[in-house]
This record gives C-alpha cells, sequence and structure tokens, in this order.
C-alpha cells in the first residue's frame, strides 16, 4: 500500500498503556503477510462478536498503534489499519477496515472507518474503489455491512 510519505505526529503512551498496542502492531505484520483473501478471512473471524466501533474508539485506537510504531506513524497504511482494528477488537469493538484503490493515479491504501467515514486519514479517499470491506461479523459468522465483501467490478 502506499502514498503519505512523513510521519504522522506520535503522542507518548505511558508505559502500563503500550502493550496492547504493541500486541497489536506484532500481529499485523504477521496478518500483512497473508494473500488479500486469507486476510480478509482472518480479519473477518476476529471481528466475530465485536460491536461496532465509536469514531472516538477508532481514533484512539488508530492514535495509539501510530504512537508505539513508527512503521505504522509513517507509509505502512496496511500494517496500521489492521493494528488499529485488532488493537479496538482487543477493546470489544471493531470499525469497518478498507482496502481500495485509486487508478488515476495509481494507489494502493488502506484504512478505518466508522459509518462509512475515514477514521484519522489526513488525506481524501473520495477517489479510491474499495476492494474489501471488512465489517463486524456476528458470531453467526454473517456480517453487519453492507459492503463486506470482496468486489467483483
Amino acid at each position: 500500500m502506499t502514498l503519505p510519505m512523513t510521519l504522522e505526529p506520535r503522542a507518548r503512551l505511558p508505559l502500563r498503556r503500550r502493550p496492547l498496542p504493541m500486541l497489536a502492531v506484532t500481529a499485523s505484520r504477521l496478518l500483512t503477510r497473508l494473500s488479500p483473501h486469507a486476510l480478509e478471512r482472518a480479519l473477518r473471524l476476529l471481528s466475530g462478536g465485536a460491536r461496532p466501533a465509536t469514531r472516538a474508539e477508532a481514533l484512539a485506537a488508530r492514535s495509539d498503534v501510530v504512537s508505539v510504531s513508527r512503521r505504522a506513524a509513517g507509509p505502512y497504511c496496511l500494517e496500521r489499519s489492521i493494528a488499529a482494528a485488532l488493537l479496538a477488537r482487543l477493546r470489544g469493538s471493531w470499525p469497518d477496515w478498507v482496502s481500495g484503490v485509486s487508478l488515476m493515479p495509481f494507489a494502493a491504501h488502506a484504512w478505518i472507518e466508522v459509518e462509512g467515514q475515514a477514521v484519522g486519514e489526513s488525506m481524501r479517499l473520495d477517489a479510491f474503489h474499495k476492494n474489501i470491506v471488512v465489517s463486524r461479523t456476528r458470531r453467526t459468522g454473517r456480517s453487519d455491512g453492507p459492503h463486506d465483501h470482496l468486489s467483483e467490478s
């Protein structure tokens, strides 16, 4: 995934608040090695039973991830977005996880959303076609979101 080349501002988390974000970042690094299909399946499984994240919860998770990971504060949007979603899940909620592409110029990006609005992104994402959206799933395995599938277009 691509785009911003500068580091985002990083708040300093107290030591006692660092373990969960660090765990989420470590897990995200492993998950980024999966194929897109396997990643989508893994995130769907992990989202199971969570309640929808509020904007504040999603932003807090994203900010905490950025604060403990220099890579997540930089251009590693896939790692950052997965880690933020995982951290929110560890705290009981799930934001929508989104992967998309823009064709003119070509760019790929991954981010988290709440109620269809990107969380913590400084760039405009209107030009991006959403390829994969992972909304929270109920324990039955069904998703609550309308765009939670791999698009055929």
